[in-house]
């Protein structure tokens, strides 16, 4: 993404000041994702977002915005190339995040942003809360999750139990290999935004791409997996017992709403969750964005300069330090998300 317009340290987890001598944090920092093979995935994400997918790979997955160990997202341009997230947040702490970030996480990174490309469908799968998981000791963060749809060729996602579906009549569902029967299907179109908390049954449907933000966990666990072998050819697991502890069974279905008549709008806002804020822009003229803590800025569509520093085209993702103030130049008719923290 090279597109230019224009001593005596504390153990580098324990930071939250930048390391003497390191350098200054440029006010945007553009990002090259990890790219992840899936089973369901396809080739869209080279198509219609400028990846540069491996050959003959089918990738589901691009993690825009990521510190996730060994799948972290690497700054692609100025001083700071080459580096990971993980690394920047280590050094740079409050500079980068925000203090509000540290005080509440400390110098764990909260988010994980992606783009997905469900060739296929994916599996009928639940996630935990932050509660289970550090019950478990599964990790730090359970996975609040929010969708905006990309495109939809006839395409529906799973979302939400049907109404008297209970764990009883769930678990003979499994047995007898129709999990598909107790799931609220619904039609998606572009510029539909869905709201996923935790222990909501969910999935993707074939032919449906997604910007995804969520809280920073790979914690899965899947209900039912049409019975096919993952990428390595051999069977993937499934997590019933875990799934059954963590569903929200009284909770309603969340339904998709659609904001495409909404020039800018908020899409995930303080009335939906704590952990992140999600925003689609698509302005006439310049405008300015700036954030107490950090935020990411990803292009749908078209092209304009920032800060008359970088020209972001289509796919581009660019991580803002927080209280940096960032100005957006349109050159054509530009679309983009920002997610923030909550």
């Amino acid at each position: 993404m090279d597109r230019r317009a224009g001593t005596g340290a504390l153990p580098l987890h324990q930071r939250t000041d930048p390391i003497a001598g390191a350098p200054m944090i440029p006010d945007l920092l553009p990002l090259k994702p990890y790219l992840r093979e899936t089973v369901w995935g396809g080739r869209s994400l080279g198509t219609h977002y400028n990846k540069a997918l491996p050959p003959g790979v089918p990738i589901g997955e691009s993690w825009e915005i990521s510190a996730y160990k060994g799948m972290e997202s690497i700054v692609a341009d100025g001083p700071l190339a080459g580096q990971n997230l993980a690394d920047l947040v280590a050094i740079y702490g409050a500079d980068l995040l925000g203090q509000r970030v540290i005080q509440r996480y400390g110098t764990e990174f909260p988010l994980l942003i992606k783009f997905l490309d469900a060739r296929d469908d994916l599996s009928i799968q639940v996630h935990p809360d932050d509660t289970y998981t550090r019950t478990e000791n599964l990790g730090t963060y359970g996975k609040t999750e929010a969708w905006y749809i990309l495109k939809s060729d006839q395409g529906r996602v799973a979302c939400g139990l049907k109404d008297g579906v209970d764990k009883h009549s769930l678990k003979l569902s499994i047995r007898e290999n129709r999990v598909q029967d107790t799931v609220q299907f619904f039609d998606v179109q572009e510029g539909d935004v869905i709201f996923v908390p935790p222990g909501t049954v969910h999935a993707l449907c074939q032919n449906v791409m997604i910007y995804e933000v969520q809280q920073s966990s790979d914690l899965t666990f899947r209900i039912y997996d049409y019975n096919r072998p993952g990428t390595d050819g051999k069977p993937r697991e499934l997590h019933i017992d875990r799934a059954l502890d963590v569903i929200a069974f009284d909770a309603p279905a969340p339904e998709p709403r659609n904001s495409r008549h909404e020039a800018n709008a908020t899409l995930i806002g303080a009335e939906d969750t704590e952990y992140f804020r999600l925003e689609r822009f698509a302005p006439a003229g310049i405008v300015q964005h700036a954030y107490p803590t950090f935020a990411a800025l990803t292009v749908l569509a078209g092209q304009a300069q920032l800060n008359k520093t970088f020209t972001a085209q289509t796919g581009d993702t660019f991580f803002i330090p927080a209280n940096r103030t960032v100005t957006v130049s349109p050159e054509e008719q530009v679309e983009y998300l920002i997610s923030s923290c909550g």
